[in-house]
């Protein structure tokens, strides 16, 4: 689904985002990337979003040589791809059905197709008596499963999340793994890039740590950091 080979990424100004990254993630798994600040998560997370391009290797995703994709076919590649920010990234002037069905409508669908999807997503992650509301009428965790249902609405092959629960209360970030997780178990790929142990700790996926640019540790099940 998602391959990384001998990716490396320096910026203009010679700080090395990521050097020599070699990464498979399969369909249908669902991976953490952790690592302190710095260690390259952010640049990981640009590359797979085609916000940045690498400055030596090749990335696949779905078989599919994406690494120097022209400009003009990265929203095709992103229609498949569902994002879910730290910080919402709600459009304050929709109701929560308007952010949802924004998504769609942005990527062509027809209005009987949203008129079909929208609610049912929003039933999904549990928010449907919402659908009327505006986002500053909504709680941070009713926010981000609003987020979570514009980035599934459109059925995409691969979810990431990049620190989802940032904003979060216990309570609310462990609904929000409880989504990502069944989300993953309809078969959708699902990356998500955190710094919270806890939630790593106790969901036991795949842990993928990254330091000063570098994949330093791989764990199938594991823990925020060796010792677990």
């Amino acid at each position: 689904m998602i391959e990384f080979n001998n990716i490396s990424k320096i910026y203009d100004n010679g700080t090395m985002g990521v050097k020599d990254i070699n990464l498979s993630i399969d369909k249908g798994e669902f991976a953490f990337i952790v690592g302190s600040s710095g260690s390259g998560k952010t640049t990981l997370f640009k590359l797979l979003l085609k916000e940045i391009a690498p400055s030596k290797g090749t990335m696949k995703i779905k078989n599919k040589d994406i690494t120097f994709l022209h400009r003009k076919y990265i929203p095709f590649l992103r229609r498949k791809i569902g994002v879910v920010f730290q910080d919402f990234r709600l459009l304050p002037n929709k109701t929560v059905y308007e952010n949802v069905a924004y998504a769609m409508q942005v990527s062509g669908a027809k209005q009987r197709e949203i008129r079909r999807n929208v609610p049912m997503v929003l039933s999904m992650v549990g928010i449907e008596n919402k659908a009327k509301s505006f986002p500053h009428e909504l709680s941070g965790g009713q926010q981000q499963k609003v987020a979570l249902a514009r980035a599934i609405v459109n059925n995409p092959d691969i979810l990431l999340a990049d620190e989802p629960t940032g904003n979060l209360d216990p309570q609310n970030s462990w609904e929000i793994m409880k989504l990502l997780n069944d989300i993953n178990h309809r078969g959708t790929t699902v990356v998500v890039v955190t710094h919270d142990k806890e939630l790593v700790d106790g969901m036991k996926k795949r842990v993928i740590e990254l330091e000063d640019g570098s994949v330093i540790r791989d764990d199938q099940k594991g823990g925020y950091s060796y010792d677990n």
